[in-house]
C-alpha cells in the first residue's frame, strides 16, 4: 500500500530556512524531507502527550470511583442548580 501524499506551504523565517537548508546540506537531504521529519516527530511527540495526558484524567477518575455517566449528571446537576438561582448581583 502507497502513502498518499498532500502539499503544505509554510512560511518560515530566512534565518530558520538557512538554518533549515544547512541541515539538509550537511545530512545529503532535501530541505522538504528534513522538514517532514521534524513535523512528524512534533506530531508524534504531542501524540504521546495527549494520550498520557488522557490516561492520566482517566486513572484519576477512577481513583476517585467515577463513571463518565456520574461525571455528566454531576456536571448536569451543578448547571441546573445555577439556572434555578436565576441571576447573580454584585453588591
Amino acid at each position: 500500500m502507497l502513502n498518499e501524499t498532500s502539499s503544505l506551504g509554510l512560511r518560515i523565517d530566512t534565518q530558520l530556512e538557512s538554518r533549515l537548508a544547512a541541515v539538509a546540506k550537511t545530512q545529503g537531504r532535501s530541505k522538504s524531507e528534513v522538514a517532514r521529519d521534524a513535523v512528524r516527530l512534533r506530531v508524534d511527540r504531542n501524540d504521546v502527550a495527549l494520550r498520557a495526558e488522557a490516561r492520566r484524567q482517566s486513572l484519576n477518575a477512577a481513583a476517585r470511583g467515577w463513571t463518565e455517566e456520574e461525571a455528566y449528571w454531576e456536571s448536569s446537576a451543578a448547571s441546573n442548580e445555577a439556572d434555578r438561582a436565576g441571576p447573580q448581583s454584585d453588591d
